[in-house]
Order: C-alpha cells, then structure tokens, then sequence
C-alpha cells in the first residue's frame, strides 16, 4: 500500500494539490495523511515597544490563531477526501514548513509527499515557492508539486 503526505496550507495551490491526490488514490489502495504547519517563526521581534508581558500575550493570541487556521485547513480538506469516500488522517505540527515535512515524511516511510507549487508565503522564486523548493531538496523520498 502506498503511504502519501500531503501537505498543505490552505493555499489555492494547496488545494489544487488536494484535488490531485484525489484523482491520484481514488482507485488504488494508499494511505493518505494531510500534514499542515503552523510556523513557529518569533513574532515579538515585530512588536517593538511593547512590554515584555504584552509581547507574550500578542505571541500567544497569533500563535492560537495560526493553529486555529491550521484545524480550519485540515478539517477542509479532509472532508474533501470523506467527500470522494476517501479516508485519510491529519497531522498538525509546529515548525519550519519545509523542515517538518521532510521529517515526516521520512519518520512516516512515506512513499512520495504531495504539495502546491506556491503556498501562502510572500516571498517566491523563479520556479517554485520556497518551501516546495527547499522540500524537494530535502526529502528522501519522491515528490509531486502541483501547479
């Protein structure tokens, strides 16, 4: 049976990437976990002039709402797969995106991770979006990026 991640952020091109999982495993057997990452970069070092006990209360509520999102995304997506009579587990994780996905990945024994070609950060490059990039070149195992 082939083990497939997932991972996604909510993003259009995440989407795409779930709806060609779909197509992909419909008729086969596969093991399908949707991986979501909520990243854990510093926000305080956005908010100067703040005391440092409003700083951790800012931290906390951005942090609550991220993984509040993050239970969004994969609640969505994972009724897409129920929708198609698909079943599938969910991952949620904190960390670097592209860092964790490859971990899970390797940690899982999956066989190939799925992606979006751009996801929901600002910055991009020439081909792909950064964290497809860097996973590409990270994990040991295939991966499919979807435009």
């Amino acid at each position: 049976m082939f083990k497939v991640l997932l991972a996604t952020d909510g993003s259009q091109s995440s989407f795409k990437a779930v709806d060609k999982t779909i197509q992909l495993v419909k008729n086969m057997k596969a093991e399908v976990t949707v991986l979501t990452v909520v990243h854990d970069a510093p926000f305080y070092q956005f908010y100067d002039g703040l005391s440092a006990e409003h700083l951790v209360a800012v931290q906390k509520s951005i942090e609550e709402g991220a993984e509040k999102r993050a239970r969004e995304i994969l609640n969505k997506t994972a009724n897409r797969f129920r929708e198609n009579g698909l079943e599938v587990n969910t991952i949620l994780k904190k960390g670097h995106p592209a860092e964790v996905i490859c971990q899970v990945a390797e940690e899982g024994r999956f066989d190939f991770v799925v992606m979006g070609s751009r996801g929901l950060g600002g910055i991009k490059e020439l081909l792909l979006g950064s964290v497809s990039n860097r996973v590409v070149h990270c994990a040991k195992c295939s991966v499919l990026i979807v435009r």
